[in-house]
């Protein structure tokens, strides 16, 4: 029997830790770790999402090569950008919101706060890391035997 590569397939979500901008770990006031669970690189969601973000580049780089005035991104444009990616890519978050409603456009507003912008840096880089989402490997428990062999 051969080995099955599917094996190797990463799971279709992960919970990142949200973690301050000196990268402590963050909880509510009642101790809950504050978390986001995002769609790993290996879901259509990512993939329709990446490709959305792709499309408005391509489009923008063309219409630079033919000299638009519109080609040009402004910053705000790209944190908005940048945001609507990282929402699409978004489940959940988990124990904090900002108090004015939930989803997508909580996700979004989160993401284009530059107050916050840690946050945003974090999300993209744990998303570009395939390894945060390895599917975790069911495992019996562990030997309690005393005796060692020799």
């Amino acid at each position: 029997m051969t080995f099955n590569i599917k094996q190797l397939a990463i799971a279709a979500a992960a919970e990142m830790i949200v973690r301050d901008a000196a990268g402590e770990p963050q909880a509510d006031e009642q101790g809950n770790a504050l978390t986001i669970t995002l769609h790993s690189p290996g879901t259509k969601e990512f993939q329709k999402a990446r490709h959305a973000a792709e499309e408005r580049n391509s489009a923008r780089v063309f219409n630079r090569m033919q000299g638009k005035a519109d080609a040009k991104q402004s910053a705000d444009d790209k944190i908005k950008e940048r945001a609507e990616f990282l929402a699409a890519c978004t489940i959940s978050f988990n124990n904090f919101g900002d108090g004015q409603g939930a989803g997508y456009e909580l996700f979004k507003r989160t993401y284009s706060d530059i107050e916050i912008g840690h946050i945003a840096d974090d999300v993209e880089k744990f998303l570009g890391e395939r390894s945060n989402f390895k599917k975790k490997l069911l495992t019996s428990s562990p030997t309690t035997s005393g005796t060692l062999p020799g």
